[in-house]
């Protein structure tokens, strides 16, 4: 089994931990690693939710003339084509995106940029694949498959609570009856965080067009620290016993 360095803050990327923490060979750390903490490593997965994090991260990669391994970076907003141009990765990067229930059913969308070389894809879809992964390849593309669908909906149920067409909880318990669903929407975002959901329709109206434009209690939500369970409050509160 190859090892991995995988790079996240527990304090705000602690969903990365769930993803990943069952992969054996990992080895974490949450800063811009250097020569010693990148030797030997046969796959870095960079997973800063936070763009200055990535970008001093990926530049401190790039800069390491005697590590020339794979890279799959966290695509949150931007695509994997302008991350690995910016920081000189070139054909060593590939984006990806996990399942918000991947430590359940382990799937990751794999994004290749235009630089992307077909090796390097292929190394990197076999270390996910041999790490029990579903691996699933799409354009480089905001918001990629999954993402691009749920976060359309959690924005969609913000918009009709925003409005008053119905609250919170009713929303949710409509879709998980109704649709069947494992939970519904504006539960799915708190555990997501909404900082990921706003970065994720930010990026989607930038390129796809304005019918992504994020609802504006979203934004206020973020912008009072409201990320939902990994602060303990979002759309709904989280206490010991759970949510309320």
């Amino acid at each position: 089994m190859s090892e991995w360095l995988v790079l996240c803050t527990e304090e705000t990327d602690s969903w990365v931990k769930r993803v990943f923490e069952k992969v054996p060979m990992v080895k974490w750390l949450n800063k811009a690693p250097g020569p010693t903490d990148l030797e030997s490593k046969e796959l870095v997965v960079e997973a800063f939710s936070a763009n200055d994090l990535k970008a001093e991260a990926l530049r401190a990669i790039s800069a390491c003339e005697d590590w020339r391994g794979p890279v799959a970076s966290l695509i949150s907003n931007g695509s994997a084509t302008q991350w690995a141009f910016k920081r000189g990765l070139g054909g060593r990067l590939v984006g990806f995106q996990d399942s918000p229930n991947s430590e359940d059913s382990p799937a990751v969308e794999l994004f290749r940029g235009e630089t992307t070389e077909t090796e390097v894809l292929r190394e990197i879809q076999g270390h996910f694949e041999g790490a029990g992964f579903l691996v699933f390849l799409c354009r480089d593309q905001a918001g990629g498959i999954l993402p691009r669908v749920l976060a359309s909906m959690i924005n969609e149920a913000a918009y009709m609570a925003y409005g008053g067409i119905a609250p919170v909880d009713r929303i949710d318990r409509m879709m998980r009856l109704g649709a069947n669903f494992p939970m519904g929407p504006l539960e799915w975002a708190d555990r997501i965080g909404l900082d990921r959901v706003l970065a994720l329709l930010e990026a989607m109206q930038k390129e796809l067009g304005p019918q992504y434009q994020p609802c504006p209690w979203i934004r206020r939500k973020v912008e009072a620290g409201q990320l939902g369970v990994k602060t303990g409050e979002g759309f709904y509160h989280y206490a010991s016993g759970g949510a309320s």
